[in-house]
């Protein structure tokens, strides 16, 4: 927590901004246009840049204030905005690569010599550097240009190619809604299916399911479903423990009962790394086990994740063909998006989910696709951006093999 005393969760940090930008053009009726810029644009999960860039007539710099504002004329937008996004490192690497074709960069925009080349968007500075545009996530100096220059940037996925969600909480456990208030909600958000996927019988602390009670939320999951009539469907899930030694929490015939299942770690958080990885192991190898849960464990500005091999972990979930979860909730954002295109690389699927415990937190799901952005995921890649269709033949292939 004191490592984080001025950062701010993604958020906190997006209240912040909304208002700072509604605030500044009641307070600047002249400035055309104004954009948030800084960390947030480039959707890092810790925000401590608070920084918005404002079209005026003419540029006046920066104000150095809590907020960070740039004045700065239309000509110039796009360069200013650049440089207030960031990071340093991507700016750094980007100047190199421009002075090695013959231009410089700067705030001012990209000159060859004294003439003015590009400096109205950010589009119009990379396409003059024959670059492919680098999305404002993807600019942490992490081999992005390198990509770029090559065209092989990935296309991100965007918060309409999620067609549902796979992890939600209710009162059958320790959420705050029921199951039908919970489904509707999400029905109306425009998701084609909601997966529920309360707490198990372990989780004592968070009013996990019995046998009993799983059979009432199945039986209450058919009645809306027979009432949506195929316009929208709520799938039959479990966040399972895995206990100490990576078995799951019920039996095999009753996770056989279940569309999908969600595997965890909620106890035992000190295990040392060697055992911490194989118990996660185990419960991978599970044939039942469709997705592994916030998989670190971390609490942003709380707590730090497990001592895990996360590559051995990643690379197990490859094989048995388990989706890693991004977990959009802003206080986990877990799995970090450092380690995302290591997933990719091992041939890794993804679940973006808000494990939300209410409505309200439904809509967490835009900071999980703000991180799967940031770790360069396209939505091929993602299980719950599949069509209901496509998502049912997928889960049922999964319980043959099983």
């Amino acid at each position: 927590m004191r490592s984080g005393e001025t950062q701010l969760h993604l958020h906190k940090a997006a209240a912040l901004l909304e208002h700072a930008v509604i605030s500044v053009k009641q307070e600047h009726p002249e400035f055309s246009r104004v954009e948030i810029a800084g960390d947030f644009r480039r959707g890092c999960e810790l925000v401590s840049d608070l920084a918005l860039v404002a079209q005026g007539r003419k540029s006046t710099g920066i104000e150095d204030t809590t907020l960070r504002l740039v004045v700065t004329d239309k000509k110039h937008f796009g360069a200013s905005l650049l440089e207030a996004t960031g990071s340093a490192d991507h700016l750094e690497q980007l100047k190199t690569f421009a002075v090695d074709k013959g231009y410089t960069l700067s705030a001012d925009g990209l000159r060859r010599g004294r003439k003015l080349i590009a400096s109205a968007t950010e589009e119009e500075i990379y396409q003059a550097l024959d670059l492919q545009f680098i999305e404002p996530e993807l600019r942490e100096g992490r081999g992005e240009i390198d990509r770029a220059a090559k065209q092989k940037l990935p296309a991100l996925i965007r918060d309409e190619d999620l067609h549902g969600i796979l992890h939600s909480h209710t009162t059958a456990s320790d959420g705050t809604e029921t199951l039908e208030a919970m489904a509707e909600a999400t029905r109306r958000r425009g998701f084609d299916y909601y997966g529920v996927a309360d707490h198990s019988q372990s989780a004592h602390y968070a009013g996990g399911l019995s046998l009993q009670e799983i059979a009432e939320q199945h039986r209450e999951a058919d009645r809306l479903n027979n009432a949506y009539n195929g316009k929208f469907r709520i799938l039959k899930g479990i966040e399972a423990d895995i206990l100490a030694d990576g078995s799951l929490d019920y039996p095999n015939d009753i996770l056989e009962q279940f569309d999908f299942v969600v595997a965890s770690v909620h106890s035992r958080f000190k295990l040392p790394k060697k055992e911490q990885t194989g118990r996660i192991i185990e419960a991978i190898g599970n044939p039942r086990t469709t997705i592994i849960g916030h998989m670190t464990g971390r609490q942003l500005l709380r707590r730090p994740g497990y001592d895990l091999d996360v590559d051995k972990v990643l690379k197990a979930c490859a094989k048995h063909g388990v989706a890693v979860e991004i977990n959009a909730h802003p206080w986990r954002l877990d799995l970090d998006w450092r380690w995302h295109q290591k997933a990719l690389d091992h041939g890794c699927i993804f679940s973006i989910n808000p494990d939300a415990h209410s409505i309200r937190e439904l809509d967490h799901m835009h900071w999980g696709v703000e991180m799967a952005r940031k770790g360069g995921v396209p939505a091929k890649r993602v299980l719950n951006a599949m069509r209901l269709t496509a998502l049912l033949a997928h889960l049922a292939r999964r319980r043959q093999m099983s």
